[in-house]
């Protein structure tokens, strides 16, 4: 049964569905082990959108980020149940026990050598050898199905890694986060990040880059108008030096 309920938690039923009907509310009673974290964040982030899994990530302390990407150095790649790891290797070894079953008996009734008691206890056991054969066939379809369910928690496990991690030489969002605090806006929450709460890391390249995204949109709002004159003003300091070497040369001539 617990396979069954495997199946249909992760296919049939869609657990995203499932959640957006409760809008991703899922409160825990007790507090959980490193592993156990890191496997819940991998399962929201799956059915959550980036931006709004960032905000969560990105409230949360150093010691608590500190945990999930060592946790995620431990075990870089998402491990899977132990009963879904099973079910392939224990299947293929109940066809493998009835498929020699069935050449025994086939060699058994053919033999000449053999007596009638022989050929009746092979008899009596095909129902035996034909429940071994579907039980598992059974445990291949549901580890091979069980494998395909889990792939999208497979590769949400690696972003959820990213998101942790922090922003050093080795993590590959960190000339993506240089470019994007060039934007006042991005710089400023880089700098408020660094202040409150520690070192930069992936969700804070998230962050930064809805921050900016918002600028952008933001800034196409102004009127055409208003964005022609900002254009075509200097700064304050250049704006002088010019006004004065246009007065010289006028003076001059």
């Amino acid at each position: 049964m617990g396979f069954i309920n495997q199946i249909l938690e992760g296919s049939l039923l869609s657990q995203e569905r499932l959640m957006e009907a409760r809008e991703q509310y899922s409160p825990i009673s007790r507090p959980l082990s490193p592993a156990e974290a890191f496997d819940r964040w991998t399962r929201r982030i799956s059915i959550q959108g980036e931006l709004s899994i960032a905000r969560e990530i990105a409230g949360l302390t150093d010691e608590e980020l500190s945990a999930m990407e060592a946790e995620f150095v431990r075990c870089p790649k998402r491990p899977g149940s132990r009963r879904t790891q099973s079910a392939v290797p224990t299947g293929l070894s109940f066809v493998a026990i009835g498929a020699i079953s069935l050449t025994l008996q086939a060699l058994l009734r053919e033999s000449t050598t053999a007596g009638y008691q022989v050929v009746q206890m092979a008899s009596a056991a095909c129902v035996l050898v034909g429940l071994l054969l579907l039980v598992g066939l059974l445990l291949v379809a549901i580890g091979v199905v069980s494998a395909f369910s889990t792939l999208h928690l497979e590769l949400n496990h690696g972003t959820a890694g990213l998101y942790f991690g922090r922003l050093d030489e080795e993590h590959p969002w960190l000339f993506k986060t240089m470019r994007l605090s060039r934007d006042p806006a991005a710089e400023e929450y880089r700098q408020r990040v660094l202040r409150e709460r520690g070192w930069l890391r992936g969700v804070d390249f998230v962050m930064m880059r809805e921050v900016v995204r918002v600028q952008d949109a933001a800034d196409l709002t102004l009127s055409t108008r208003l964005v022609a004159e900002r254009i075509q003003l200097l700064p304050a300091g250049e704006a002088s030096v010019q006004k004065a070497r246009l007065a010289n040369e006028r003076g001059g001539a």
